[in-house]
């Protein structure tokens, strides 16, 4: 099955999509905000793709659910459903930029009037870094003026590399050799008005960092890599403090518990420093010839024999297609960002090439309707793909892309 793909023209350096609303930056300093859903809603040649459509672009999310996911076994609605996505199969819908401002909710100079390193959006805030540190802001609103507050609030000094969101919520913050850091996102714990600094989780190289749960897999691009293991150790009912979690009537505190090297975790003992990430329960480190997989569990019950690191595939690419230099992961795959290319090797084991040359590039595991979504910036134009093989796959037994689970309930006190 071919992914569906939205162009639009224009030249940007950033993306984001939050809540219906596509967030574009420019390199002349300006952020354009769209109506997603009213854009993609005039898209339809059919009123056969009307629903597709809303699958592949609006919410990603929906064909996950589990009482859908027992019809997927029915073989009537399974063909209805797998030939209403063929006939979008590698469909590619172009917009110019004129024709896509049609749909521009507000437009408005970048905050800070510089361009941002990095971006997250996260509980309608906009959290960013550039050259002059760590910066949030109001985002989402109801202004079409400043979709985004004008007057952001300056977290932090340090020159960051990168920042990553998390859902339970911390921020990661990759800087350099300053190490890695995390920033507590609950409201309970900071305000406009009493700030806290951020913690340091490691005073080794960060280059940039993903959430593996509730641990952080670190990336350094010039030194080893490792796991910061956290744990959620249960905690007294009455017990109030920050990172305490509640799932039904327990109560968890979360707490670092070791470094892992990418060493222990690969099982290799060589000298060599190759490029790995991890997201969730997949951890991927590259290769001279292509790259390894090993499954992570969370939480292992060793008594039982369970292993937390297990070695499942390695491999290969064409060599064209050059050394590996960035990765990450979503439902749907693995994105492999290699010097010529970026490779996107999909959970059903098939593989889409997109060439470059290639600005930046975003994925959505995170969040609610977006998680089949891959963004793609050129020189001229933002390519947004959309994967939908992923939902009519046995979550337990594929090799490659994230494991996906019903959400679990659970809330930050």
């Amino acid at each position: 099955m071919q992914p569906v793909k939205i162009s639009i023209q224009g030249d940007f350096m950033d993306c984001q999509i939050y809540r219906g609303r596509l967030y574009l930056w420019t390199f002349d300093g300006k952020l354009k905000v769209y109506r997603w859903y009213d854009l993609i809603n005039s898209l339809p040649n059919s009123e056969r793709d009307a629903l597709p459509l809303k699958f592949c672009f609006l919410d990603g999310n929906y064909l996950y659910k589990s009482d859908l996911v027992d019809l997927f076994h029915d073989e009537d609605f399974r063909k209805i459903l797998l030939d209403k996505f063929s006939r979008l199969s590698n469909q590619h819908y172009e917009l110019t930029e004129k024709e896509a401002d049609r749909f521009l909710y507000g437009q408005q100079d970048t905050p800070s009037n510089l361009l941002a390193t990095d971006t997250e959006i996260y509980s309608n805030s906009l959290y960013y870094i550039n050259e002059q540190g760590l910066f949030s802001t109001s985002a989402h609103r109801d202004n079409k003026k400043y979709p985004v507050s004008s007057k952001p609030v300056k977290l932090w000094d340090c020159n960051l590399l990168s920042i990553k969101a998390n859902k339970y919520p911390q921020l990661a913050l990759s800087g350099g050799d300053e190490g890695l850091f995390e920033y507590d996102l609950s409201k309970d714990y900071r305000s406009r008005w009493n700030l806290k600094d951020p913690v340091q989780v490691s005073n080794k190289h960060s280059s940039f960092a993903n959430y593996t749960y509730w641990s952080i897999y670190n990336t350094s691009l010039v030194e080893s890599s490792y796991m910061a293991l956290f744990d959620l150790n249960e905690v007294e009912l009455d017990e109030e403090n920050l990172n305490i979690y509640d799932f039904g009537r327990r109560k968890f505190k979360r707490e670092f518990k070791e470094e892992i090297s990418e060493r222990r975790i690969f099982d290799n003992q060589g000298n060599r420093n190759f490029l790995s990430w991890g997201v969730d329960d997949k951890i991927y480190r590259a290769t001279d010839g292509g790259f390894e997989i090993v499954k992570f569990k969370n939480n292992p019950n060793f008594e039982k024999g369970e292993e937390q690191f297990t070695r499942l595939q390695n491999l290969n690419l064409h060599a064209w297609k050059g050394k590996v230099i960035g990765g990450g992961t979503s439902y749907y795959g693995t994105i492999l960002e290699c010097e010529n290319a970026l490779v996107v090797l999909l959970s059903n084991g098939q593989s889409e090439t997109i060439e470059g040359p290639i600005t930046r590039w975003r994925v959505y595991p995170r969040s609610m309707n977006y998680q089949n979504h891959l963004h793609v910036i050129k020189d001229d134009r933002i390519e947004i793909y959309s994967f939908n093989q992923d939902y009519f796959l046995d979550q337990d037994e594929k090799l490659i892309g994230l494991e996906h689970k019903a959400p679990r309930k659970w809330s930050n006190s």
